[in-house]
């Protein structure tokens, strides 16, 4: 086995930038084929700053602290949605000393029985402070009732103990990968990671809100340890029929990463199986999972893996399927993802873009369509790129990373196929299909050309104090869509203007590692994303959670 797990320092705390075999995800490091087993797993938020392990020193900071994001008027005014409302200003910690609250990883779910109820989540660092004394992410939600125009900001209770955590939650002291769901009844679930910063407790909450998301009940316990020797990250949630309910995440141990899951017939309230297996035996090393309920109970859940028949050299989307509620599944590679180490060039031991630091993975984001019953799933890579995929340990070229989808029915899926042309780098995609149409959106890099290179030419960079560094090429991202009524021709940009990623935590090397999309049932669909301009004339640039909606 040639490949590992790098452990990342956000609230999303392992990160599939290369393929995914090897032994352990010991922190800091790659684990390389004939290395020995550390006798224990360290979890990678240990000790670390929110979003980023270098928090300090000054070298380490984000663009927020300069002019001109530092100002309101970064950026033009926008009628683009911003979901967040009465963000504070940091006051721990240095790299974003001083500046807004950061919002990032954004999850949106559009409730079956009232198309223009939607609600949103994101990790959210408005509370301070955690263990190491900074601004931590919490579980924080956004609710909408009137199709995305208005959003009403909610913190979820009890998740940690700066939010009012009792019992066992007085154990975490942050929250994040949040993830939403809304069951056919309205019932809507949020779901987190909790653990805490100075010791290995980790766990899995899921809340429970009957009123929209306006309010939410105390969380519900899935799963938790406090052991060295494991650790839970990266989990999904999906609601289906007659009160079901699945949550899906990654347990580390020392021999493996399977995707595990747990299960509650009764609308979260209990929850049975925790930590029983998704991925079987020829998969032992996995991450990114996303559950899907098909109308009919049929339980799908897609996922990242390293690939036996490469032994293990190389990754694989694959998806699970059960009909049985999950107590056997059928395990089926779907596509190659071309994530190996000559695929993309390296900032700070995570893969990145050409000229970026924000780290990268290839999780799949997935869709069940509640009509047809057909599967929709992308994920973005590096395909025919320079040195990718030809075996190296560096990529060598400039990066045109692009998204790729598998649709069908169940035993009859397509072949990968590319859906965004262009030079561009995509990444980040999302997906959602309802009635055989399908939308799909990402971040891109398509619209460089059009970038303001005052604002997009900045990166943060290394010194002896805090350095804006210039770069010969933007470094902007916006965000798109496309859907397959005009079988994916046109690209819509859901963004007026691009913004810098580099804007927040320590050399701006972390905006979160997914973004979400929906269609509700008139037919509208909804994208969310971490857009870096915070509210153009009323609060300086930072990361935020924008929101857009459009017919598919």
């Amino acid at each position: 086995m040639s490949r590992g797990l790098r452990a990342a320092a956000g609230v999303s705390v392992l990160l599939l930038t290369t393929a995914l075999a090897g032994p352990t995800a010991a922190a800091a490091a790659e684990t390389q084929a004939g290395g020995p087993t550390p006798p224990t797993l360290t979890s990678p938020w240990l000790n670390q700053g929110p979003g980023h392990g270098r928090d300090t020193p000054l070298a380490a900071v984000g663009l927020c602290r300069s002019a001109p994001f530092n100002t309101t008027v970064a950026y033009a005014p926008t009628t683009d949605v911003n979901a967040i409302v009465n963000d504070p200003v940091n006051d721990s910690g240095s790299s974003n000393l001083g500046c807004r609250s950061p919002q990032n990883e954004t999850a949106i779910a559009v409730d079956p029985t009232n198309p223009n109820h939607l609600i949103a989540a994101a990790n959210d660092y408005r509370v301070c402070c955690n263990s190491t004394g900074l601004h931590d992410a919490s579980g924080w939600s956004y609710a909408s009732f009137d199709g995305g125009t208005t959003w009403t900001n909610v913190q979820t209770p009890g998740l940690t103990v700066q939010t009012g955590g009792t019992g066992v939650f007085q154990q975490f002291d942050a929250a994040g990968d949040p993830a939403l769901a809304i069951g056919p009844d309205g019932t809507a679930y949020y779901a987190n990671i909790v653990f805490n910063r100075s010791r290995p407790a980790t766990g899995i909450a899921v809340s429970v809100s009957h009123d929209g998301g306006l309010t939410w009940d105390a969380p519900n316990m899935v799963t938790y340890l406090q052991s060295a020797n494991f650790f839970h990250d990266k989990e999904l949630i999906a609601a289906g029929p007659d009160g079901k309910v699945v949550v899906t995440w990654t347990r580390f141990d020392q021999t493996g990463s399977p995707i595990v899951y747990a299960f509650s017939d009764n609308h979260g309230q209990s929850w049975n199986r925790a930590g029983s297996k998704v991925s079987d035996p020829s998969h032992p090393f996995n991450q990114g999972s996303f559950p899907q309920f098909a109308s009919d109970g049929t339980l799908y859940v897609a996922y990242e893996g390293a690939s036996p028949t490469a032994g293990f050299t190389t990754d694989a989307t694959v998806i699970a399927r059960s009909t049985d509620d999950g107590h056997t599944f059928t395990n089926v590679e779907v596509g190659r993802v071309f994530d190996d180490l000559d695929c993309f060039p390296v900032f700070n031991g995570r893969q990145v873009l050409s000229n970026e630091h924000w780290r990268l993975n290839s999780f799949p984001s997935f869709s069940v369509d509640p009509i047809t019953g057909r599967l929709a799933v992308v994920w973005a890579d590096n395909e025919g790129v320079g040195t990718c995929g030809q075996g190296g340990t560096t990529f060598v070229g400039t990066t045109s990373a692009q998204v790729k989808l598998v649709t069908g029915a169940w035993g009859a899926l397509s072949a990968p196929t590319r859906i965004t042309p262009g030079a561009g780098d995509k990444a980040y995609p999302a997906v959602a299909i309802r009635n055989g149409k399908i939308a799909v959106s990402y971040y891109t890099r398509d619209y460089a050309a059009t970038h303001n290179p005052a604002i997009c030419n900045l990166t943060a960079g290394p010194g002896a104090g805090f350095v804006v560094v210039p770069t010969p090429v933007s470094t902007c991202l916006d965000y798109a869509a496309r859907v397959s009524t005009d079988g994916f021709a046109t690209e819509r940009r859901l963004t007026s203007e691009a913004s810098n990623p580099h804007v927040e935590f320590a050399d701006g090397a972390f905006i979160g590692d997914y973004t979400q999309i929906v269609i509700g049932t008139n037919g509208v669909a909804h994208a969310a994303w971490t857009d870096f301009r915070g509210r153009p004339g009323v609060t300086s640039a930072n990361q935020d959670v924008y929101v857009a909606s459009f017919a598919v």
